[in-house]
């Protein structure tokens, strides 16, 4: 009895003693299509060695991982850079050390049979669309965000982004088939499917604003398949997800035009200066307890690839 008693309280110790490796579950909130996002289950892998399908929990709404953070339902999540809600004093932003993550600029991809059937017109198109993106700055896109985070209504937002610029207006409508602009399902990409759609708009061309209802995936399929003319893509994740992604960003948007002139028979207009990558953010005192500042730091909770 008495060695039972001895072997219990070692037990014990040892289980107190244990690393909080052995105790803890990391689990991560992030996006649906995070074990083929490049940005995030297939790069922890080739990059930093982790496996995370396990812990991956799926989110319903793309952008919300902060949110998840603050219902408890991951200790670590996937947020967007451009979300105001990341400079939150209780977020910590992981340092991802080993570069997994590259730039990921707003771009407008439209279906080249669309051009075409603007003929001479396409290049006015081109124009206004191009115009919108370069006042698209990543402060600007926060601002965007912060007003649907403060109940606006994306559709309102994006209007007046464009009103606001000094590029709307109500040109005499254009002769030519109607441009359907498809957005991701998150309220950001909406935001900037109605800001792109005003732009147009402006321009007399008549223009119609739809949900993919899904993601990257459901989007380049239904540009491939002509169900939209357009949509708001973020440059480096579309180019992963279509090809290798080159290492040097100044030839990203080569390899991007010809990716989706070979595969999609689209192509991407001008690179907004703002962007939108995938950043790894917990809670401020969940990363002091865990130990946990950068995203190699998370080997200790999961497992090897």
């Amino acid at each position: 009895m008495r060695y039972r008693g001895a072997a219990a309280c070692l037990i014990a110790f040892v289980a107190l003693a244990a690393p909080a490796s052995a105790q803890e579950t990391v689990r991560l909130a992030a996006p649906a299509d995070c074990l083929t996002n490049p940005g995030c289950g297939p790069g922890l892998s080739s990059v930093y060695g982790l496996d995370v399908s396990g812990v991956h929990v799926p989110l319903e709404v793309a952008d919300e991982g902060i949110r998840a953070l603050d219902d408890g339902i991951g200790e670590v999540a996937v947020a967007f850079s451009s979300n105001p809600e990341v400079s939150r004093p209780d977020i910590l932003t992981l340092d991802d050390d080993k570069d997994m993550v590259g730039s990921d600029r707003i771009v407008p991809v439209v279906r080249s049979s669309v051009l075409r059937s603007y003929g001479r017109r396409a290049r006015d198109i081109r124009r206004r669309l191009n115009a919108a993106s370069a006042v698209l700055t990543t402060l600007a896109l926060r601002e965007l965000n912060q007003h649907v985070l403060d109940g606006r209504l994306p559709e309102a937002v994006g209007g007046e982004f464009i009103d606001a610029n000094g590029l709307g207006g109500s040109a005499p409508r254009r002769r030519g088939p109607r441009i359907v602009v498809g957005f991701q399902d998150f309220a950001e990409n909406e935001t900037l499917a109605y800001l792109y759609a005003e732009a147009l708009r402006a321009g007399g061309y008549r223009v119609r604003v739809r949900s993919v209802g899904g993601l990257r995936r459901q989007a380049v399929r239904q540009l491939r398949r002509g169900e939209i003319g357009m949509y708001p893509a973020y440059s480096g994740s579309l180019m992963s997800f279509l090809g290798k992604r080159p290492a040097d960003d100044s030839r990203l948007l080569r390899r991007l035009r010809k990716a989706l002139r070979r595969q999609v028979h689209a192509r991407p207009l001008q690179l907004a200066p703002g962007e939108n990558r995938n950043v790894f953010v917990m809670k401020t005192d969940t990363a002091q307890r865990l130990g946990v500042t950068k995203l190699s730091d998370l080997a200790k909770y999961w497992p090897a690839a």
